[in-house]
């Protein structure tokens, strides 16, 4: 508490009996009045989008599951409520939030690195987290790498309760995959999710004065960057050329920035600038860095230095939120629900030629998974050059509020799910984070429950993949970026990245910490390594190693130094 209150990184913006806010004085906040708690971060009205500026309204003290239903945002809402101290953390998971508990103190913060430097924890790494971060990718539980430090995870109330917190999911997107939720009519489907889209990238955009959007020339950040161009002031545009054999979506890009008025700047990653012993998780309590970023976000950081940009929009979390499927789910999904009739034969055809193969081997796929007698993982396992002990018996990641998959839940509805959990992991560990906030406006809350009650099959009507968002916004993008099917990849940028530091891999993967903690398979990573030219998904795994190997040394060399934690 002393060493928060005698720095001037901060102040304190909220004090009562229950609960003491230490923040930065400039960070976005909403006080509550009669002192119940302060919101940090940005509140939005789920009837109009319009930004909460002041605490007039009664529904900021109603218990959490109301709460959720009648605002959405990025948040930390932080209040006193009969006497406790609750947490309620956005369902969108905008703003971080991390937890430890010292005898009767509850101490959460946005930063685990703060909680080091405070002295509140040791630092010790969790190699069962670690392990399973390896196997079960992207599935973030609770519990952190970091022994002491928990996650308060998007969509939950927190409560501090003797002996400790009570926790309950007042957000479950399970909630809008109900039969009862679905949106079969196509035309309020696509009216449906155009209009939380629209709300929610303008409302976002409202609360910055230069954002900086982000184009890759796919069909997520195309929609980002037209409704943010819908708020009449100019916009500035970012996008990054193509290695040599990754797929060019430059002229995507410019065909956009063109159609809305954008000024577009547009650099070349280079593959030379990535420090595989550098990680942009290093102050995070979990391996989810990706190097090949590197190349990125240097050029991307001093971009919006030079322009004033005060936040970068990103179509992050596309493919997730309008339900991207290449699986015979969707034509499961409209079996179960409307049984035989023509509309099968149509997503049967849609599936083919969105999968690019005949509508006899989609029905093949999906009369053998009807015959299939045991349900699939809720999590698919990777235990590629692991060593055995490692992997043998490992369970699944406990403890995530969106897990266990319910048991009547139609496949794609499972797949859609499933998806926004993975995106979770992916939203920090962003280098230019510390220059200015990444928004990813596709995840707010009510695109998320828009979109959840799409069923799958209409998502890909016609062939096409988010067909539901290309009808939302023809009109607004031009004809080639509503048409395109095809994905970016930074593919040959790994490839060059291995080529380039194989020497530095090796060295970090067959003699560094997880080949000590006998994590690796030392030699079929060595094998690996041997070969010219490793497929994708080898250069991939390669480099998410190396990645967690950079993360772990970053930590152990930090704890070498460290303080003692507080008595």
């Amino acid at each position: 508490m002393a060493a928060l209150t005698a720095s001037p990184r901060f102040s304190i913006l909220h004090d009562s009996p229950t609960i003491t806010v230490f923040a930065a004085p400039d960070s976005p906040h909403l006080a509550l009045r009669d002192g119940h708690g302060i919101i940090l971060g940005h509140l939005f009205e789920r009837a109009t989008g319009q930004a909460i500026e002041g605490s007039v309204n009664d529904a900021l003290d109603a218990p959490a599951a109301e709460f959720v239903r009648t605002y959405w945002g990025g948040y930390l809402a932080l209040r006193s409520r009969h006497d406790t101290a609750e947490i309620l953390r956005d369902p969108s998971g905008a703003v971080p939030c991390y937890h430890v508990e010292i005898d009767d103190w509850h101490i959460a913060s946005s930063s685990p690195e703060l909680l080091v430097d405070l002295g509140l924890v040791a630092i010790e790494i969790d190699w069962t987290i670690i392990a399973q971060a390896l196997v079960y990718r992207d599935l973030r539980p609770a519990r952190t790498a970091l022994r002491g430090i928990a996650e308060v995870q998007p969509g939950l109330s927190t409560r501090v309760y003797p002996p400790g917190l009570h926790t309950k999911c007042v957000w479950s997107p399970w909630t809008f995959t109900a039969q009862a939720e679905e949106i079969h009519d196509s035309a309020e489907a696509i009216a449906t999710v155009s209009t939380a889209v629209r709300t929610c990238v303008q409302a976002w955009g409202g609360r910055f004065n230069n954002p900086l959007a982000e184009i890759s020339g796919g069909l997520d950040s195309s929609i980002v960057a037209a409704e943010l161009a819908q708020l009449g002031r100019p916009l500035s545009a970012i996008t990054f050329k193509a290695v040599a054999g990754d797929p060019d979506e430059t002229p995507y890009a410019a065909a956009v920035a063109d159609h809305i008025g954008a000024v577009l700047t547009t650099l070349l990653p280079e593959a030379g600038t990535v420090d595989l012993r550098g990680s942009a998780a290093a102050g995070l309590a979990r391996p989810n860095a990706r190097s090949f970023a590197q190349a990125l976000d240097g050029q991307e950081q001093a971009v919006a230095q030079a322009l004033g940009a005060d936040a970068f929009f990103s179509g992050g979390g596309g493919d997730n939120v309008f339900c991207y499927l290449r699986s015979v789910a969707p034509v499961i999904d409209r079996l179960r629900r409307q049984g035989l009739g023509a509309w099968l034969l149509h997503t049967a055809n849609d599936m083919a030629m969105l999968t690019e193969t005949s509508p006899w081997e989609v029905w093949y796929r999906t009369i053998r998974r009807l015959l299939r007698r045991t349900a699939p993982p809720d999590w698919v396992a990777d235990t590629s050059l692991l060593t055995a002990d490692a992997t043998h018996a490992l369970p699944l990641p406990a403890g995530h509020p969106w897990m266990p998959v319910p048991a009547d839940v139609l496949p794609g509805k499972r797949a859609h799910v499933l998806a926004l959990i993975r995106v979770q992991n992916h939203l920090d560990a962003h280098a230019r984070q510390a220059f200015a906030p990444i928004v990813f406006p596709l995840l707010s809350q009510p695109v998320m429950e828009a979109c959840l009650r799409v069923p799958s099959w209409l998502w890909c009507a016609g062939g096409r993949n988010r067909a539901v968002a290309r009808a939302a916004f023809a009109a607004a993008l031009p004809d080639p970026v509503v048409a395109r099917q095809s994905k970016g990849a930074f593919d040959n940028l790994c490839t060059q990245i291995l080529g380039q530091q194989r020497d530095t891999m090796r060295e970090m993967l067959t003699s560094g910490v997880l080949a000590r903690e006998s994590l690796l398979d030392v030699e079929a990573v060595r094998a690996l390594l041997a070969v010219p030219v490793p497929d994708g998904l080898s250069v991939i795994r390669l480099l998410m190693l190396a990645d967690v190997e950079a993360w772990a040394r970053c930590w152990l060399d930090r704890a070498r130094s460290a303080p003692p934690p507080s008595p």
